[in-house]
């Protein structure tokens, strides 16, 4: 057949001119996934998984004019990422037209009762968002591709639901592992599901990481098509941001025998596997791997554990902890790129060091980096704190100068902003090193100077 009139496709494919012989294009999934420039067939016909194309034959690959196909490959990513995200929302309402539904319905037995909204944690709010609005949103997208970045840029709150599901998964599945052979076997052959309830519950975390491969596919295709990709790139970010937060929860809801609340210690900083020696007075221990976290307020030690039960991932048990207040830093980097030290202040004035090998230079500057950040919060806190009024005298100078210089309480851990512009000062007043009775005195008028200010 042949074409004789002018069209344009939404990613900004257009073709005109005199008439031209039409070759149809069949894109594969396979082929799109496995190379790096998808292999063309020729095809009359196109399904729900497989995107139909026409060109003119003088566009083919091989002429001059391949890079016409990018838009094309960039549609096609989109289309991968609406029929996933539809698979996705079918195996979520699995589990909340399913299991929540019958378990709802018939009633959990007796040593159960309590523990269902634990296995299930806010899936119920993830599958109705997904399936009332987003998806709705993704589709919209075929018709204006250039707003896909925006959809996932302005939810990024909301993609944080993630952040709170993979928090409470180590718990979920610890109670799934109990009844996953007994109960939700019976569960699951009474729905005639294929899945077992643990492949369905790792379904939002896979669904996450996901997300962002996508993204990069569209990304690198749509670059290619000449089109504008600052927007994608910070959607790219987003969704390189969330996972990570979703597998820093994870990790740190498999922490067993800390005994404090690990909510109260700020945000996760870092975390990684490192080989570690105890030093304290005089004394070595042998080298053991432990998986460090380094929180806003504390650093926690933990060995890790075996898998359980095939689908558990390993665990941690805590070992040790440093509080901020007590912490130290050795800077070893020049003998040993790898190597970092840690030291903690005892109350009985001995010093624990803590030498740390790291995998590779790259998380030994990280972490560094943060713990350097930390330290020099923390002294510009207690600095504020002793001479509020000096401080304030000295922020006041520096402003003056014109010099673009954050306030220290603006990233003090200790310090959170309020509504009203005023600042909220929670520290560990037995690391301040002022009378009991002037504290409250030296808090009101450190709190007034910032109120001042903002």
């Amino acid at each position: 057949p042949t074409s004789t009139s002018s069209s344009s496709s939404p990613l900004g494919c257009s073709l005109q001119g005199s008439p031209q012989p039409i070759i149809c294009l069949h894109l594969t999934l396979s082929s799109v996934s496995s190379s790096p420039t998808p292999t063309i067939l020729m095809s009359s016909f196109t399904t729900s998984k497989n995107l139909l194309f026409g060109l003119p034959l003088g566009l083919l690959p091989g002429s001059s004019n391949l890079s016409i196909l990018f838009p094309m490959y960039s549609l096609y990513v989109l289309t991968e990422l609406i029929e996933t995200e539809k698979l996705y929302v079918e195996d979520l309402g699995l589990i909340v037209q399913g299991y929540m539904a019958t378990m709802a319905s018939q009633g959990v037995p007796e040593d159960m009762k309590g523990k269902d909204r634990i296995v299930f944690g806010n899936i119920h709010q993830i599958y109705d968002w997904h399936k009332d609005y987003f998806l709705g949103e993704l589709e919209k997208c075929v018709g204006d591709p250039d707003s896909l970045a925006q959809l996932f840029i302005k939810h990024e709150r909301r993609l944080h639901m993630y952040v709170v599901y993979c928090q409470n998964k180590p718990k979920s599945e610890h109670i799934v592992s109990e009844y996953i052979d007994t109960y939700f076997e019976d569960l699951r052959q009474q729905l005639g599901h294929r899945l077992q309830l643990n492949d369905l519950l790792i379904k939002p975390v896979q669904r996450i990481m996901k997300y962002q491969l996508l993204l990069k596919d569209f990304l690198k295709y749509y670059s290619k098509a000449g089109r504008d990709v600052e927007e994608l790139q910070r959607a790219v970010e987003v969704m390189c941001f969330v996972p990570k937060r979703c597998n820093d929860m994870i990790n740190v809801g498999r922490l067993q025998g800390f005994e404090g609340k690990i909510t109260a210690q700020g945000k996760l900083l870092q975390q990684d596997t490192f080989s570690v020696t105890e030093e304290e007075s005089g004394s070595l221990s042998r080298s053991r791997e432990r998986r460090v976290f380094l929180f806003e307020q504390l650093v926690i030690f933990s060995e890790p554990t075996d898998k359980k039960k095939g689908f558990l991932l390993p665990g941690y048990t805590f070992k040790n902890s440093i509080k901020v207040s007590c912490l130290g830093v050795e800077k070893h980097f020049e003998e040993d790129p790898c190597s970092l030290v840690l030291t903690s202040r005892g109350t009985d004035g001995n010093t624990t060091r803590f030498v740390m090998q790291a995998s590779s230079p790259e998380i030994q500057q990280a972490w560094l980096s943060d713990v350097v950040q930390i330290l020099e919060t923390q002294r510009n806190f207690l600095n504020a704190l002793q001479s509020p009024i000096e401080y304030q005298r000295r922020e006041s100078k520096s402003n003056s100068l014109g010099r673009n210089m954050q306030s220290p309480t603006a990233s003090a851990p200790g310090l959170q902003p309020q509504s009203s512009g005023s600042y909220v000062a929670t520290v560990f007043l037995s690391s301040v090193l002022i009378p009991q009775g002037e504290v409250f005195v030296r808090l009101f008028l450190l709190s007034a100077c910032l109120h001042l200010r903002h």
